[in-house]
């Protein structure tokens, strides 16, 4: 048979099996660069859906390829065989492969991990193109530790948190008495640090582990898990971190604001911006800047500038590398790994005081404004991304015939979110970031939380609520018979997977909930 013919048979193969396997919506929003080329997605995959980048025809095959990736990256290291964009796969898609599971899975993709890494600080051929792919091998330091580059400053002493576990509407089950011990709070001085990825600090050779959430011996932390590696074992000491090659700015002093989740609301609200409890302490002059990430929404620049609106703030991009002679790092005031080996509870302790600092600033902002509309008390927190209650629009009406405000937070301004939960006598809606803003809450203020029975183990919102003087209660989702294959199957996407509320049982404890106000 004739090379030609040959040729001609595999095109025709290579297109009946796209054909089959195409999603050409899923094609064209993965991969931009076919749509903006008007190409056929069909065509496309048939031709060049093997080369590289290696590409998927469908979510299926995305999904087989994240889970064949450490075989791919493997090939790489062991074989003759030149394809960064196996290893660029493995890398995405290393924290999928085992956040949270403790297993098999986790232990082989982490040994190709250190595979590869050991591969990028070698001097083959192919180690300086591996390098800038997986990252850098660094030793960690962590505050506390003695380096001549790091000093320390201890500001207030570790605290004891006490709470229950969560308070559930029909729940059968006693309350469990609860206690954490905080981290001690103290101000970190690094010279000749560098700022990159989500606000991850190097210096002096080594990666500066500051947040205790975010430690590299946990399995899984937000945001930090796209620029480091953590592949080695705790003892080990030592992390992968894709650090940019040069400095894209640099400043003389500076202070760290930001974190590994800067733009959520949560985080930054109790995480992040209640580190001016110390900056307020720390008497470094006013024209220090703070460095934030740069993806911040308007309505958190907002708050940065009624909180600190002396001082100048420096963005960094997740892309770039900032410089920074003496960056001053102050700790946050929780202890709030994302990582599933923490068991629940334990990450749950709020400091009072930092929550207090956070609530009279917003109260002196909120009384200088002039002329302040009268808001509704009665809110439903409407939430239109992310994961939700599958059935909303139907439990949207039952707080609708109960006299509640049907209100979007994240469409507000700062101001108006602190308005808005400062006038409410009750707060409702799915549990989510927008439930940080309960520290605005008046004492005395009713808070139901709906959740997944899955996920709602946690009582973090409740201890917010109640540190801030108010009443919490969670209603669940019903149990489905279904779900226990789910769960069996899959534990992570059932816990964090929206959910649907029975409206019945809702619009029965409305009723009870509003009268007992």
């Amino acid at each position: 048979m004739s090379a030609v013919l040959i040729s001609s048979l595999r095109a025709r193969v290579s297109l009946f099996l796209a054909r089959k396997l195409v999603d050409a919506e899923y094609y064209l929003n993965r991969y931009p660069d076919v749509r903006a080329a008007g190409v056929d997605p069909v065509r496309h995959f048939a031709e060049c859906g093997y080369a590289v980048p290696i590409r998927a025809a469908n979510p299926s095959m995305e999904r087989a390829i994240i889970r064949l990736s450490p075989f791919l990256a493997l090939a790489v290291v062991l074989l003759p065989i030149r394809r960064d964009d196996w290893v660029q796969c493995f890398v995405a898609h290393y924290q999928e492969l085992w956040c949270g599971d403790l297993g098999l899975e986790f232990r082989f993709a982490r040994w190709v991990a250190r595979l590869l890494a050991a591969r990028a600080t070698g001097s083959g051929p192919d180690a300086a193109s591996l390098e800038r792919i997986v990252g850098t091998t660094l030793p960690i330091a962590r505050i506390g530790d003695e380096h001549p580059w790091l000093t320390l400053r201890k500001m207030d002493p570790p605290e004891t948190h006490r709470f229950s576990s969560p308070r559930v509407w029909e729940g059968r089950g006693a309350l469990v008495a609860r206690e954490v011990t905080l981290p001690p709070l103290w101000c970190a001085t690094v010279q000749n640090a560098s700022v990159f990825g989500a606000m991850q600090v190097a210096a002096s050779g080594h990666f500066v582990s500051y947040e205790p959430a975010a430690d590299p011996s946990l399995s899984f932390a937000a945001g930090q898990f796209r620029h480091v590696i953590a592949c080695y074992a705790p003892q080990d000491n030592k992390i992968v971190a894709r650090l940019p090659d040069a400095a894209t700015t640099r400043l003389d002093e500076a202070i760290l604001l930001g974190g590994r989740c800067s733009n959520n609301h949560f985080h930054f609200l109790i995480e992040y911006l209640s580190r001016g409890y110390l900056i307020d302490r720390l008497d470094i002059p006013d024209e220090i800047p703070l460095v934030i990430s740069d993806n911040l929404f308007p309505s958190q620049m907002e708050a940065l500038r009624l909180f600190f609106p002396s001082r100048k703030f420096v963005g960094v991009s997740s892309q770039q590398r900032l410089d920074i002679g003496r960056l001053h790092i102050p700790s946050v005031m929780t202890y709030l790994p994302d990582a599933l080996e923490v068991t629940d509870w334990k990450k749950e302790g709020l400091r009072l005081a930092s929550l207090e600092w956070l609530r009279s600033r917003a109260y002196e902002a909120l009384s200088s404004e002039d002329d302040v509309p009268s808001r509704p008390s009665r809110v439903f927190l409407a939430r239109r991304r992310g994961r939700n209650i599958v059935n909303a629009d139907e439990v949207e009406a039952v707080f609708a015939r109960h006299g509640f405000s049907i209100v979007d937070p994240s469409a507000l301004s700062f101001i108006e979110q602190v308005r808005l939960f400062a006038s409410a006598t009750h707060v409702a809606g799915p549990l989510g970031a927008a439930f940080s803003n309960t520290i605005f809450c008046r004492p005395g203020t009713s808070v139901l939380g709906l959740g997944s029975r899955y996920a709602v183990t946690s009582s973090l919102f409740q201890n917010l609520a109640e540190l801030m003087g108010c009443n919490c209660i969670h209603l669940l989702s019903d149990k489905r018979k279904r779900d226990f294959i789910r769960l069996s199957a899959n534990k992570i996407s059932l816990r964090q997977g929206s959910y649907a509320i029975n409206t019945r049982r809702l619009d029965g404890l409305l009723k009870t909930w509003l009268k007992a106000a």
